[in-house]
């Protein structure tokens, strides 16, 4: 608030608008005059901001100014600059506007962003690998840099400090911003936050090569995340200036999709000592924050701080398994310990969300313990998942923010059968502030063990069913990632199996309640239409294009075998009716002419003569052959009579081969 702001090449004024609303003192140029003024339109209420349509390196503007910014401009220096160098040229006219302390920020795609090995189309070509491959128009066009190639232009350009941010899954709509702290700092698990942000191809071309997720996790490993960012974010500024740092190291947004009052930042702010402290806020608090969910019941949004716990979800083994194997028995090992940890935490007796009819006949029926009216037996003994809303909970060393995965639990253990299918899940419920307690936000440390439950923002004013939050953890974990092949059928395939491993056991109607009470939720806190039919399925609808290419060429394989088979079976049939013909032929001229009066006389016969009685065996076999390639010869041809069976194989033949 209250520093000077210059937006070159604001476009229709949606960071204007935002930066305005900051309180900051904004000019904006536009080259556009339509541009220009929808900009000025969607800013006409706010004082502070003018809008300006003009040429962005002639603009006559009362600077100095705090900040200038190029958001999506300098990729289209060449396209508006006559210059030599247009990059030097556009950055020279932007530094002119500069106080002596001023920054520069550049936002940028680059590239070699990992979405342009991964065969998404060049932002601004539309077309796959023509970034990657330096394949930008000589002069006129737009094109982008990588990161040592752009920091060059920069310190060219009289900039050699700077400060680089990588915005994911891009600077145009960043649900997640690292910086290079956070990529530096030894105990930050960058790459954790990474595990569900999907690339876009504003080409839409829907062919991926692999899962960017876990090649993101191996690129954090080698210190190459920054490099394969798909976007840059850079503020520059002169040598002599003080290092501009960011307040935190990382952000996540939750914003999007979500209505007003549930969107989110989160901040990765470190610390003395070397901690990290994760605060979080609602973006626009004056917006409620509790909305109705279902039956009078309301589900709420919870913003706590919390320390920093370093460990990776246990969302990771679930993606690795479903890209690696495809399978339900690989899905289910990698998720039974998250299920065991949840089932621990559950108690016995129905959610008010899903009541049970005859509640008390049911988990008498199923041996399961019954509670006192208003009180629920527990399902597992020990600590509990946490206290409602709780984010990055303390616990302590060696144990599990919940438990320890495979820890028996009283009155339906894992393991203890009823039966063979185990006791119903349907007869359990978790306590309201668990209802996000997903594989996502369980973090498992490689070095201790220790389990940690975070992030449990979502509080229900009443106990949810257990088997609602396993279906909808399930649900969300097979719709991250890219699979290649994928056995595994629907969701309620896996829920049931995973239930079943862990002794509990849910129908596929159980299943159908959870998803649609999942579509209920999602309905109550976000604003993007969402369809019961989207969560049924396991994959999101992106192929594989090397798996794709590789079951077409299989398919073209098997057509073309097949075409060889048929052909050789015709071509013997072929030779059976021409040795059949000349046979005729023979047997005609050895017939005398009495012979050949009886066989006129033939109630089978015709005038051709050549119909025989011992035909029609051999030509059933012929019409069982022709099926067997698939092919139905019509029923009125006659078995016995070769001429018929010739004329009616030939017309298949042709109906096959069109």
């Amino acid at each position: 608030p209250g520093d000077r702001v210059l937006e070159l090449g604001c476009g229709t004024g949606a960071i204007t608008r935002y930066l305005g609303e900051t309180g900051a003192e904004v000019t904006a140029v536009e080259g556009s005059l339509a541009r220009a003024r929808v900009a000025a339109a969607r800013c006409a209420d706010l004082p502070n901001v003018t809008v300006i349509a003009d040429d962005l390196q002639g603009a006559e503007v009362e600077g100095p100014y705090d900040w200038v910014t190029f958001i999506g401009v300098l990729e289209y220096a060449a396209a508006y600059s006559a210059a030599e160098d247009p990059y030097q040229s556009y950055l020279q006219a932007a530094m002119r506007h500069l106080e002596p302390g001023g920054k520069l920020v550049v936002a940028i795609e680059n590239q070699l962003g990992l979405k342009y090995f991964n065969a998404c189309g060049e932002d601004h070509l539309g077309k796959p690998f023509m970034g990657i491959q330096d394949l930008y128009q000589r002069h006129g066009g737009p094109r982008t840099f990588g990161r040592q190639a752009l920091s060059r232009v920069l310190a060219r350009a009289g900039l050699p400090q700077q400060q680089w941010l990588y915005p994911y899954p891009d600077y145009k709509v960043p649900s997640i911003v690292l910086s290079d702290a956070a990529l530096a700092h030894p105990d930050f698990q960058a790459h954790d936050l990474l595990l569900r942000s999907d690339s876009e191809d504003y080409s839409d071309n829907r062919q991926r090569i692999f899962d960017e997720a876990l090649v993101n996790r191996v690129l954090a490993q080698n210190g190459l995340l920054g490099d394969f960012s798909n976007s840059f974010l850079v503020v520059a500024q002169r040598p002599e200036q003080q290092a501009w740092q960011p307040a935190a190291m990382a952000w996540t947004f939750a914003a999007v999709h979500r209505h007003r009052g549930m969107a989110t930042e989160t901040r990765f702010v470190p610390q003395a000592g070397g901690s990290i402290r994760v605060t979080k806020r609602r973006i626009l608090p004056h917006e409620p924050s509790t909305l109705p969910l279902a039956d009078g019941h309301t589900i709420s949004l919870n913003t706590q701080d919390s320390d920093y716990f370093p460990g990776q979800q246990m969302a990771w083994a679930a993606l690795a398994a479903h890209v690696r194997d495809g399978n339900v028995p690989a899905l289910v090992e990698a998720l039974r310990p998250w299920c065991e940890t949840l089932l621990f935490a559950a108690q016995v007796g129905a959610s008010p969300l899903l009541p049970v009819e005859d509640e008390a006949a049911a988990l008498a029926a199923a041996g399961m313990p019954c509670a006192a009216p208003g009180q629920g037996a527990t399902a597992g003994a020990g600590e509990t998942a946490g206290e409602p809303g709780a984010s990055h909970a303390a616990t302590p060393p060696g144990t599990s923010g919940t438990q320890a995965a495979g820890t028996p639990a009283a009155g339906g253990a894992p393991g203890s059968q009823l039966g063979s299918r185990g006791r119903p899940l349907r007869l359990l419920s978790l306590p309201g502030g668990m209802m996000d307690l997903v594989p996502f936000n369980i973090l498992a440390s490689e070095t201790t063990g220790r389990h940690q439950v975070i992030d449990q923002e979502w509080e229900v004013s009443c106990p949810v069913p257990a088997g609602w939050v396993l279906t909808r953890g399930v649900m969300h974990a097979l719709q991250t990632g890219l699979v290649p092949h994928d056995e595994l059928g629907s969701i309620a395939r896996v829920v049931i199996a995973l239930a079943d491993a862990c002794g509990y056991h849910a129908t596929p109607d159980d299943v159908e309640r959870w998803l649609a009470l999942e579509e209920q939720f999602l309905r109550a806190v976000s604003v993007k239409a969402v369809s019961h039919g989207l969560y049924t399925g396991t994959r999101r609808p992106v192929p594989m294009v090397f798996q794709t290419l590789a079951s077409q060429a299989h398919a073209l394989h098997e057509q073309q075998q097949h075409t060889l088979r048929a052909e050789e079976k015709a071509e013997g049939l072929r030779q059976q009716l021409a040795a059949r013909e000349q046979e005729n032929v023979a047997n005609n001229a050895g017939n005398d002419g009495e012979e050949g009066d009886a066989e006129a006389d033939c109630e089978c016969g015709d005038e051709e003569g050549d119909n025989f009685s011992d035909e029609a065996q051999w030509g059933s076999d012929v019409i069982e052959g022709w099926k067997g390639m698939g092919v139905e010869l019509p029923a009125s041809v006659k078995t016995d009579n070769v001429k018929d069976l010739a004329i009616a194989v030939c017309k298949a033949w042709q109906g096959l081969e069109g």
